[in-house]
């Protein structure tokens, strides 16, 4: 039984890209029809390769449905492994036993998809890895030897979500925004120290108001994402987000300006970091004085004096290799958008400034997609309305090259 397969994202970033799938007996592998889904909604053309173990957990008919092609359950004489390792792209395992670890790192390739990642590996194409199992296993010395081997080898290992004192399957949209990197980029970015900020923050006139702003932290989440999946050691200082931070990073929960640039300050003084990125949108003022009780809606018109907050920006003690900067602007033409940016360009002493408009309807803040351009010393590009995740891979590309990577 086959259903045609989900409808593609407007931004399909694996548009004509052939993934095998190899899903394998652990208790998670129904996440792997979400995976399946998902990436097939990014562009990618998704083949299901089981091992006999997985049948046990979950009928290949369903891998069918999600994916409208039959999976592959064992080899024959057409030498499945070979066809299918010249044909596609790239090979996922998820979720990967210890078992099948071990085996593709010792070389036993006993079912389809052991056997299938022997032969990405040996064809040098590329092999991602995302492990769920038992705690203990996944903290077993014969775990860290076989995930040893396998990266000497090439293979990539996406770490799984760590939580309850258990080793889960990632969350579905973090994962595929890691493996659509991976696939796309590779690891040009490997061992890169990066200190990002993302979303609000919060200003407090009283016990329960604030002033602050529509970020949602989009932005911010999609490049610490973006980096991570090429290969970066990523820090992300947030504010209250509306959007769950990645699993990945390292996560630093702030809630007004002063605690973002305190972080900022404190991180910089302690850590040379290689890049870092201020995406996020802090506000700019704050009541002079907060009110300790809440003011009563009864008492009518009250008038607030504000003063500025600090920059963040310039709370950094040493200089990173690359800075990048954000600057949102309410302007009504790309060359005045361009002048601004470039105008911080100097006053942050930045690398690069993302010019970006706000006030439009489906633009901007608490949106996918932004209408942005890139600002440096001696050039600029405008990309036009593009998705946040394009603009993360485009800022990931202007760094790689500014590191010379």
């Amino acid at each position: 039984m086959c259903m045609e397969p989900p409808h593609r994202y407007v931004y399909a970033p694996l548009a004509e890209r052939k993934i095998i799938l190899g899903v394998t007996s652990s208790s998670a592998i129904y996440r792997a029809i979400d995976l399946s889904r998902e990436l097939i909604r990014m562009g990618a053309e998704v083949k299901v390769f089981m091992t006999e173990k997985a049948m046990e957990f979950v009928s290949p008919i369903l891998f069918s449905w999600a994916t409208g092609s039959d999976p592959v359950v064992e080899l024959t004489g057409k030498a499945e492994h070979i066809r299918y390792g010249k044909e596609y792209d790239a090979m996922i395992i998820a979720p990967c036993t210890i078992n099948t670890l071990s085996k593709i790192a010792h070389g036993i390739g006993d079912n389809p998809v052991t056997l299938t990642a022997i032969t990405f590996l040996g064809l040098r194409k590329k092999l991602i890895i995302v492990p769920a199992m038992n705690i203990n296993l996944y903290k077993s010395p014969q775990y860290a030897r076989a995930e040893s081997i396998l990266k000497e080898y090439g293979a990539i290992i996406i770490k799984p979500f760590i939580i309850e004192d258990k080793a889960k399957f990632p969350p579905i949209s973090d994962l595929a925004r890691i493996i659509d990197a991976a696939i796309n980029r590779g690891r040009d970015l490997e061992g890169i120290n990066v200190l990002i900020t993302a979303g609000p923050t919060r200003e407090y006139i009283d016990p329960v108001r604030v002033i602050t702003n529509p970020s949602s932290g989009l932005m911010g989440v999609l490049l610490a994402l973006e980096f991570y999946g090429r290969g970066a050691n990523v820090t992300l200082i947030h504010g209250p987000l509306t959007v769950k931070p990645p699993y990945v990073t390292r996560n630093i929960e702030v809630e007004t300006t002063e605690d973002m640039a305190k972080a900022v300050h404190d991180l910089s003084s302690k850590v040379d970091y290689d890049v870092m990125i201020f995406a996020g949108a802090p506000a700019d003022y704050a009541p002079v004085r907060m009110f300790k009780e809440k003011i009563p809606s009864r008492k009518g018109e009250i008038t607030l004096l504000l003063k500025p907050s600090p920059k963040v920006i310039k709370n950094i003690v040493r200089k990173p290799r690359v800075l990048v900067g954000f600057a949102a602007e309410t302007v009504g033409s790309l060359d005045e958008l361009v002048e601004k940016a470039r105008e911080k360009l100097y006053d942050y002493n930045a690398d690069l400034i993302v010019g970006n408009i706000v006030g439009r309807k489906d633009e901007g803040f608490g949106k996918e997609f932004l209408h942005a351009c890139l600002v440096w010393s001696d050039g600029f590009e405008c990309l036009g309305t593009i998705h946040k995740a394009y603009l993360a891979r485009k800022i990931a590309d202007w760094v790689v090259k500014r590191l010379g990577h």
